[in-house]
């Protein structure tokens, strides 16, 4: 298997089926395009990801959704057990074999950095060409807020949780920004090395982005930027920068879906939605089918379920409640964010919505102390999926406002591969820290429309095995680095009974 640490694909996967020109290697450290045409077929084709399917995988890691295999089923393999269940080896089968998806993840996102690091590379290149200096700054921007992004994933996946006191010497993931191709592994940055590249990134995608693609919810453009920069600040605890870029994205033309107008039915989130930033998908410019193998939470056979956990949280009068989930005729509940399969033009999984920067901003006001502002900042958005009469006050400070602004979150993001993340990011808070013991049931079935609950595996908070919280980085990049990078063991977890 080829490594992606080495990043030696930095040029050779420009190659492939959605890049039409080879790309000639000038030398071991450039690579040469000829025209700003091919350097966008280049972002376009191999530095979008065009579905979510890649880390797919590692959202039901969470409190949200459990394993709930069709009764009918009579296969007993479950390919992301180790994931589900939070295993000593992540990447294991419930046959004990190799999930040969688990991989993917992190292969994948170094293969669009390396696309994205050879955009950029050339860029410069181009210039003293005199290329169109308005093309090659929006291409500039996209690169920066895709590999930005790429790098949030990554780290927040395979590394510690940001925590300011010792993000320096916490393990990160290799860090790689340039285009220079190398045949030895890279080591793991620490967190604040990463984090400080993310930021950054965001910074000179939000100045090159500017005017560029404000219409679009599949190509990044200044609102992208500036979302990952609230969601990168609040990680980080710099409450008053997370306010103030927030704020720079609710003064866009985005709107809030007021759910009192939605119809029973219909899909909620749509490419279409007001609320919609970005989504990932097929970013290139003569795309006019619907987006092909999109990764939401909709299934054909009802893999997973809405755990009781979260349906716990939500009051009956939240209008979310019939929006976002649907009962199935066993009475289990599906998430139905995105509407039926056949209905789905998005991947919920991996888009930015407006309601983010609502919650991102009214975190960071109970933070601040600035409880009627956080308090404000809640109800805009909740006057949107209450009906006027069922919208109480909240009358609350401290922590206990922190607390039901966290709730609020979970509610409105759940399975938008936000919850994972939080827990981690909760687990280390300074000002309030949060954990949690986490339980997914262990379901076996007889394949003739019966199940039955084998037992439970068990997370506990991060405080008590934070290694749990990281993914272990894939083995076969563990085995060429020959120990340049290494994995923190994992706890053992049996079944409990």
């Amino acid at each position: 298997m080829r490594t992606v640490t080495t990043l030696v694909i930095a040029a050779l996967i420009l190659t492939g089926s959605s890049c039409k020109k080879f790309l000639a290697t000038y030398s071991q450290n450039q690579t040469f395009l000829q025209s700003v045409d091919d350097l966008k077929e280049v972002l376009l084709g191999e530095g979008y990801a065009a579905r979510g399917q890649f880390w797919g995988n590692l959202a039901f890691m969470d409190d949200d959704a459990v394993h709930n295999p069709s009764p009918y089923s009579t296969s007993r393999l479950f390919e992301p057990f180790g994931i589900h269940f939070w295993q000593q080896v992540p990447e294991v089968t419930s046959e004990g074999k190799l999930y040969s998806y688990y991989a993917d993840t992190y292969v994948m996102a170094y293969k669009k950095i390396a696309a994205l690091n050879t955009v950029l590379f050339n860029i410069p290149l181009l210039r003293e060409k005199n290329a169109p200096e308005e093309k090659l700054r929006q291409l500039s921007g996209e690169a920066h807020v895709l590999r930005a992004y790429y790098y949030f994933l990554l780290v927040n996946i395979y590394g510690k949780p940001y925590r300011a006191a010792t993000a320096a010497s916490d393990y990160g993931v290799p860090l790689k920004i340039s285009s220079e191709i190398q045949y030895t592994p890279f080591q793991r940055a620490s967190v604040q090395q990463v984090y400080d590249q993310i930021e950054t990134d965001l910074l000179d995608a939000e100045k090159e982005l500017n005017g560029f693609n404000e219409t679009s919810v599949v190509r990044g453009n200044q609102a992208l930027a500036q979302t990952l920069l609230s969601r990168v600040y609040l990680h980080q605890e710099k409450y008053e920068k997370v306010v103030t870029y927030a704020d720079k994205v609710i003064a866009k033309q985005y709107r809030l879906s007021d759910m009192n107008a939605w119809v029973s039915g219909k899909p909620f989130l749509t490419r279409v939605s007001p609320e919609l930033i970005f989504t990932i998908g097929e970013a290139r410019d003569n795309i006019t089918d619907k987006m092909k193998e999109l990764f939401s939470f909709v299934y054909d056979i009802e893999t997973y379920k809405v755990s009781e956990d979260l349906l716990g949280i939500f009051s009956q009068k939240d209008l979310r409640w019939s929006v976002y989930f649907k009962k199935a005729g066993n009475g289990d509940f599906l998430a139905r964010k995105t509407g039926e399969q056949t209905q789905t033009d998005l991947a919920d999984l991996g888009s930015f919505r407006l309601p983010e920067l609502y919650l991102n901003k009214a975190e960071a006001l109970a933070m601040l102390n600035r409880n009627e502002e956080a308090i404000a900042t809640m109800q805009e958005l909740r006057k949107y999926r209450f009906k006027p009469q069922d919208l109480t006050a909240i009358d609350l400070s401290g922590a206990p406002l922190i607390d039901f602004v966290r709730n609020e979150r979970r509610r409105e993001l759940c399975f938008e591969f936000h919850r994972w993340f939080d827990l981690r990011r909760y687990g280390v808070n300074s000002k309030h820290p949060f954990g949690k013991i986490i339980r997914h049931p262990s379901i076996g079935t007889d394949g003739m429309g019966g199940s039955y609950v084998l037992g439970y595996y068990e997370l506990k908070p991060y405080t008590e095995e934070p290694s749990a919280y990281v993914l272990s980085i894939p083995t076969a990049e563990i085995e060429f680095g020959q120990g340049v990078i290494t994995n923190e063991a994992r706890p053992n977890r049996p079944l409990i009974q």
